[in-house]
């Protein structure tokens, strides 16, 4: 396998890293004859994320024939290859990513200006294929929004609040604990479309790190959801690349806890309702195993 991201490109792929690295403590890499995969999942299988990148993203994208390769390793050690953020598009004119099988490493070289070569050979594990099982199409509810509508939404939360709710009944229950809440009409967002009045509670780490990739690549985030305790899916996509993040959400019974809690509310044409602790994946047949490995 050999890939060269070119550009401003490779600092969307390092903003893409970064992202699942809010997600769990490994990557998966596969290539696909469609584009290279991207994974992370969360250690109790409550989070998941993905990236595909097609191969038009890159510059040059090439698979053996019968090429059937996947595998993962440490987020940390891929992170390190594309530290300094900052700097990383004036610096940085294209990424070369090579897989030695032979010797179990996976090679990043980042050529940079002034022809000055940056090599990261980084061990990897052999690893099942892993996938979520999830159906967005179907979910009654969507939102469409530009980054820069929900990173000002969420920037009023405090950091060490861990979940919030999202809500689209027209009136919002008033509960005695206390609450963050902020409304957002309908004609606030690219797309609306509201087909039953539910609240759904999911954790706030993991839409931040998407906001961030949102924010600095300027693509609206779908947001697709139904019952509590059915998940939540938060995708970003473009002619080239698609991210998808399934986040858990609490089941009716989980609210029963929240009473005494404090509350984060974010509303879309209503408002954010209460969260806990504790998110996990609901009784719907379609994703009562959201995370298998194949």
């Amino acid at each position: 396998m050999q890939c060269v991201v070119t550009g401003g490109n490779v600092k969307v792929l390092a903003k893409a890293i970064h992202s699942l690295s809010r997600i769990g403590d490994e990557l998966y890499v596969e290539p696909q004859q469609d584009g290279l995969a991207l994974r992370s999942v969360n250690s109790s299988r409550s989070a998941y994320a993905c990236f595909l990148f097609a191969p038009l993203f890159f510059s040059r994208y090439s698979l053996p024939n019968g090429h059937d390769f996947r595998c993962k390793m440490a987020i940390k050690s891929v992170q390190s290859v594309f530290r300094s953020l900052a700097t990383l598009e004036k610096t940085v004119e294209k990424c070369h990513i090579e897989l030695d099988e032979q010797k179990n490493r996976l090679t990043f070289t980042l050529h940079c200006k002034h022809g000055l070569l940056k090599t990261h050979n980084l061990s990897y594990q052999d690893s099942e294929s892993l996938q979520a099982v999830f159906d967005k199409e179907g979910c009654g509810n969507v939102f469409r929004a530009q980054p820069r509508l929900l990173v000002d939404t969420v920037v009023h939360f405090p950091p060490s609040l861990e979940e919030v709710s999202t809500v689209c009944f027209l009136l919002s229950e008033r509960s005695k604990a206390m609450v963050t809440e902020l409304c957002l009409a309908s004609d606030e967002f690219d797309h609306f479309a509201v087909h039953a009045h539910n609240s759904v509670t999911f954790c706030l780490k993991e839409l931040r790190g998407l906001l961030v990739f949102a924010e600095s690549t300027g693509l609206p985030i779908s947001m697709y959801f139904d019952e509590p305790g059915s998940p939540v899916v938060l995708s970003v996509t473009d002619s080239v690349l698609e991210g998808n993040f399934v986040l858990a959400t609490l089941s009716h019974d989980d609210h029963s806890f929240q009473k005494n809690n404090t509350k984060g509310f974010f509303k879309a044409s209503g408002n954010l309702l209460p969260g806990s602790r504790k998110p996990n994946w609901g009784p719907d047949p379609k994703v009562e195993n959201p995370c298998s490995s194949t």
